[in-house]
């Protein structure tokens, strides 16, 4: 009876132990390929990342369900979808700093309209990857952006420089197939920019190729 209240007591302590680590928060921090407002005007009337046809389509919501079916918990983790308020001069995370997620997926810099230099873009990103960390040791993966060219080594070298993970999208989005304008939903350029259902589904699985690893081992601890 002794040892069989003992190993109730350790297998309590144990499932004390992975509940403590369970993974709470995916916070995505992106732009128009995250998440659109209606805009009738470019015939886009939905709420979720522009050209997905559907919001169960769209890369965060296909990566948050991939995050949730790898982690396996009765509760799956929330999803907390964010912009930066100035992403033009790669400024405004401040409001983002104090966050408790333990996954963060970076996905912006489509909108950079600064000088493509370390002092104005680079060091700022890097700070903001330590700010977003802070003291806790959140899983932070950074997608580069949908347009390609020099951003992208900064951001993957960035990435590296801080302990983060790094995706590059330009050979995904230099796949014809993977733009909205090769599924025929829409008609204005800009959205047909976009990635559509199948580029979408190509950067989550890009970003959870990368991020499965780490993201089971901190489920583990």
């Amino acid at each position: 009876m002794w040892k069989k209240g003992l190993l109730f007591v350790c297998s309590a302590l144990m499932l004390a132990g992975v509940q403590a680590q369970e993974i709470k928060k995916v916070m995505i921090i992106g732009n128009s390929i995250m998440r659109h407002g209606a805009a009738p005007q470019l015939g886009w009337n939905s709420d979720w990342g522009m050209a997905a046809t559907s919001r169960d389509k769209d890369y965060a919501h296909l990566l948050h369900k991939k995050i949730s079916d790898a982690v396996g918990q009765a509760k799956a983790p929330e999803l907390q979808l964010a912009n930066l308020s100035n992403e033009k001069q790669m400024k405004g995370w401040e409001h983002l700093s104090d966050n408790d997620a333990d996954v963060i997926v970076i996905q912006i810099s489509d909108n950079y309209r600064g000088k493509q230099n370390a002092e104005e873009f680079q060091n700022n990103y890097a700070q903001m990857i330590r700010d977003l960390r802070g003291d806790r040791d959140p899983i932070i993966v950074c997608l580069t952006n949908w347009g390609g060219g020099k951003l992208n080594e900064m951001i993957q070298a960035t990435a590296k420089e801080n302990n983060a993970l790094a995706v590059d999208l330009a050979p995904l989005a230099a796949n014809p197939e993977n733009k909205a304008g090769s599924e025929g939903h829409f008609t204005n350029g800009g959205v047909n920019w976009h990635p559509g259902d199948r580029g979408m589904a190509a950067i989550a699985d890009a970003a959870f190729t990368v991020l499965e690893a780490p993201l089971k081992a901190k489920a583990a601890k």
